[in-house]
């Protein structure tokens, strides 16, 4: 018995021996280095030919070291004047341009990265097999998409395969699985590149798939619209038209085909990030998506701003922003002032009621780019300019301009009491105080500064705190990027 299982182990193994024994396969044809070489005899066709383009490949990545070391050789020789100027800079020339022929050859192969990718242009669809008396066409692009091995047998000893070049192809690009350049045959319908390139994405619009076509013996180019759903139903059909050397197939999208529209919240809500949203979506809807605002959210200040405004080109400001400001006039000095205190954008809403009531008078469409911005409240209160101690204070509910002042240690003796501002945090307005006028988190008090100088002068004097006003814009500005 262990003899028997001896035996058939030995037969198996000499089996096995066999089918990787070497053969002699001769390669002719459309090939840079036609001649015999030496396989396996479990190679197959396609494996033979990949070894012929991986050599080729080979060889262009040796022709590329020997061409740049030649490059470097001649300028360096230059550099030395070892040698004749012209001959040097004549031979430099020559390698630089072979270097780049060559390096644009090995970047297609890399790019396209196919396993029917030929470097010799080699038909994959009319590949010829002598074997003996016999002559065998094999299409192996039949091969690549389906696999069938009919197509791509095993190697015999002394086999010959006879490449020939690729006669016709077309273009195909847009909606489909697969775009590229691929070979064609006489014969070949719309149906067949639809094949070759994997068919149609559901993105593709059946209604716009076009055929390029240039006109006989001219460059002038026909436009034929493909009914697709017909080609699709039935390849028989008479719209499933023949296809011509060169001819370019583009498929388009569909006008509106799932495209992501999103809105983001930034700042206190339970939630931050990024939201898709469709044509129903609306301001309350988000919020609650984002799971609403968070206990410390000041939703006095909660923003919500049109990007696609926000970005809108303002030719005026620009121009003005690229002004000294010393010589704008008085009314330009209050446009650029105005306009920078403004947020781009920003639509009123009062997200606070909104919130509080979900009342639908309150709410609003949101769309694509939108941007809503919740921050926390504003606990410090800024005293600036002709006061004793200027600085931040925390903020009290219910206090007014006065009060801060004194918390300040007074005015200067040099102060204009009669002339103070509050900016507004909410809104960036100078406000002319009463006696009882309350001061709001985050808002800022003014106090000019007496001085010989003239009006303008004293407009000039309060650019420092409009600076800082600015500075709220910019921080929102940035929320946009």
């Amino acid at each position: 018995m262990k003899s028997k299982i001896a035996l058939v182990v030995l037969t198996l193994i000499f089996a096995l021996e066999l089918l990787a024994l070497p053969i002699s396969v001769s390669i002719v044809g459309n090939v840079d280095n036609p001649g015999v070489y030496i396989f396996d005899s479990n190679n197959r066709v396609s494996q033979a030919i990949q070894f012929i383009e991986l050599q080729q490949l080979q060889d262009i990545s040796y022709e590329i070291k020997e061409a740049t070391a030649l490059q470097s050789d001649n300028l360096n020789e230059a550099k030395l004047g070892l040698a004749d100027d012209k001959s040097t800079q004549l031979v430099a020339y020559n390698n630089q341009k072979k270097l780049s022929g060559l390096k644009e050859a090995q970047k297609i192969k890399e790019e396209l990265n196919r396993e029917d990718f030929s470097l010799t242009a080699s038909s994959s669809r009319r590949v010829f097999l002598l074997r003996g008396e016999e002559t065998i066409e094999l299409n192996l692009n039949n091969f690549f998409m389906t696999g069938d091995l009919n197509d791509n047998p095993y190697l015999l000893d002394n086999d010959i395969i006879r490449l020939i070049p690729i006669e016709s192809k077309i273009f195909v690009e847009g909606e489909v699985h697969r775009e590229g350049e691929f070979e064609i045959l006489k014969g070949d319908r719309i149906s067949d590149v639809l094949e070759f390139s994997l068919g149609l994405k559901p993105a593709a619009d059946l209604n716009r798939v076009l055929l390029y076509r240039y006109a006989e013996g001219s460059s002038n180019l026909i436009t034929i619209e493909l009914d697709i759903e017909a080609i699709l139903e039935n390849s028989n059909s008479e719209s499933n038209i023949l296809v011509l050397n060169d001819d370019r197939v583009v498929a388009y999208e569909k006008p509106v085909y799932h495209q992501k529209k999103s809105i983001t919240i930034k700042g206190c809500v339970n939630y931050p990030g990024e939201y898709i949203i469709d044509a129903n979506s609306t301001l309350l809807s988000v919020l609650e998506c984002a799971g609403g605002p968070t206990a410390e959210a000041d939703l006095n200040f909660a923003l919500l701003i049109d990007k696609s405004n926000f970005d809108s080109y303002d030719p005026d400001l620009e121009r003005l922003m690229s002004l000294n400001i010393t010589t704008m006039s008085i009314s330009e000095y209050s446009y650029y002032q105005t306009k920078l205190r403004e947020i781009s954008g920003q639509h009123y809403v009062n997200i606070e009621k909104l919130w509080s009531t979900k009342d639908s008078k309150y709410n609003r469409a949101v769309q694509d780019g939108d941007i809503i911005y919740i921050r926390r409240p504003a606990l410090l209160v800024n005293v600036s300019g002709a006061v004793n101690t200027a600085g931040l204070q925390p903020w009290k509910a219910g206090l007014t301009w006065e009060e801060y002042i004194r918390n300040a240690d007074g005015i200067t003796s040099t102060a204009l009491l009669g002339k103070v501002k509050i900016i507004r945090y909410k809104t960036g307005v100078w406000v002319n105080p009463k006696k009882d006028t309350v001061v709001n988190g985050g808002d800022e008090i003014f106090v000019p500064e007496r001085k010989d100088l003239s009006t303008w002068d004293y407009v000039l004097e309060g650019l420092a705190v409009t600076a800082q006003v600015i500075t709220i814009v910019l921080g929102v500005h940035t929320l946009t990027k």
